[in-house]
């Protein structure tokens, strides 16, 4: 192979605006190329990556954000999500399954120094990992809770089940939504604790290994220390939970570029019909290997340019000048981004095979899985709502409320469903 062909296959992505990024991109690397390494098999063999995430904590990758006097790296929003777009290059599961990690983290850091929020900040530091439980299965409503906190003579307790915990498997303390005396409080619960059964019954075709199903408490007892009122978050949560999905849609969306390439480069059969005797050199094959990259490297500009401005949003809530007309607009850019990522990673997964013929298919290049995880991420919040709402505010001026969640009913009280933002199940 010659210099120029070395070059060609060097991928090209959209700059990283954040100095700190490349000292932490250097000290993961190697990680991440290691989990790379097994992520066909993983996926093909439904095998979950438990031993993965330990490489991850060990280098206390959980910790990006914590302060550093809480024994974290400190590290800015931007470099957060470029690092989690590498992650998810090497596997999108791993990715989704700290995305209720970071979400936790974030409601911890408008206000660091308060002894909720350095509790569980030094504890993060040590390399502690958090998960959510918030959404639950069946018929439940906006707005209300079946899982309830009562207490008893022997202090408070909680019973219920969610669904959708992602990450909880693979977590040291869930972060739990619940009623108690007709409140909304969240407490976070041990995941040793007794009555605490995880149940990995997530059965989607796409991101299988996050282990996104069931947890159920059945008469766990609590502490009153582990309590924080449901409606304290920070106001830039829903945007940084949207972005950890496009930040691993846009890894998907490299790993499906880098592997068509490798593929086209390596492939020595050729079509009949093809211009050129080898496929790397059939101008239409390089025209479809050249598309596939153009909408990645878009859907990465669009993901890029959404956290440097949830960036600049953190900044002025850190100083108590974000105004809602800010949210608003926080949101709308990111519903914009969202769009655009989605449609152009999902296109791009589908149109690689336009060019690779039947041996693509095998089951041992597992090029499925991209096309499969990316469905999977994209169907979390239907664009068809997305692009409603875009257009809602550009048109008439009405900003998305600020609501997430899934029921089978909409409560009627909308202040508080505004409120509410169960945001681990957008």
């Amino acid at each position: 192979m010659t210099q120029s062909q070395q070059v060609a296959l060097e991928p090209i992505w959209p700059h990283v605006p954040d100095a700190q990024f490349e000292t932490l991109a250097a000290r993961f690397r190697p990680i991440f190329a290691k989990i790379r390494a097994g992520a066909v098999e993983r996926d093909r063999n439904r095998i979950l990556p438990v031993e993965e995430l330990q490489w991850l904590r060990a280098e206390k990758f959980g910790a990006i954000r914590v302060p550093r006097e809480h024994g974290g790296y400190g590290a800015s929003l931007v470099t957060l999500f470029a690092l989690l777009i590498e992650l998810a290059e090497a596997d999108s599961n791993l990715a989704q399954i700290l995305r209720g990690h970071f979400g936790f983290i974030e409601t911890l850091l408008p206000d660091p120094a308060n002894p909720w929020s350095a509790r569980w900040l030094t504890l993060a530091g040590d390399g502690d990992w958090f998960s959510p439980a918030h959404t639950e299965p069946g018929d439940s409503r906006h707005g209300s809770f079946a899982t309830v906190v009562t207490d008893g003579p022997e202090g408070p307790e909680i019973n219920g089940r969610k669904f959708y915990t992602t990450g909880a498997y693979y977590a040291d303390w869930i972060g739990v939504t619940a009623g108690r005396n007709d409140a909304w409080v969240t407490v976070v619960v041990s995941t040793k604790a007794e009555g605490l059964t995880i149940i990995d019954d997530w059965d989607g075709f796409g991101q299988a290994l996050t282990a996104s199903g069931t947890t159920i408490f059945d008469h766990v007892k609590l502490d009153e220390a582990d309590f924080v009122s449901a409606l304290t978050r920070a106001e830039h949560l829903s945007a940084v939970y949207q972005l950890t999905h496009l930040a691993t849609l846009s890894g998907i969306g490299r790993a499906a570029a880098s592997e068509t390439a490798t593929y086209i480069a390596e492939r020595r059969r050729t079509y009949a019909h093809g211009n050129a005797d080898t496929a790397r050199e059939d101008p239409q094959i390089l025209q479809v290997v050249g598309s596939v990259f153009a909408k990645v490297y878009g859907a990465n500009v669009a993901t890029i340019t959404a956290t440097a401005t949830i960036e600049r949003f953190f900044e002025r809530l850190l100083k108590g000048e974000a105004t809602e007309d800010d949210r608003v607009r926080l949101d709308v850019e990111v519903f914009q981004a969202q769009v655009a990522t989605a449609t152009q990673i999902l296109d791009a997964t589908t149109l690689l095979f336009g060019g690779l013929g039947a041996s693509a298919l095998s089951k041992s290049r597992g090029l499925d899985r991209l096309w499969r995880n990316a469905r999977a991420i994209s169907s979390h919040n239907p664009l068809i709502y997305r692009e409603r709402q875009i257009g809602d505010y550009v048109v008439n001026g009405n900003g998305p409320q600020n609501i997430w969640g899934a029921s089978t009913a909409k409560n009627t009280q909308a202040g508080e469903e505004r409120q509410l933002a169960k945001a681990d199940a957008a």
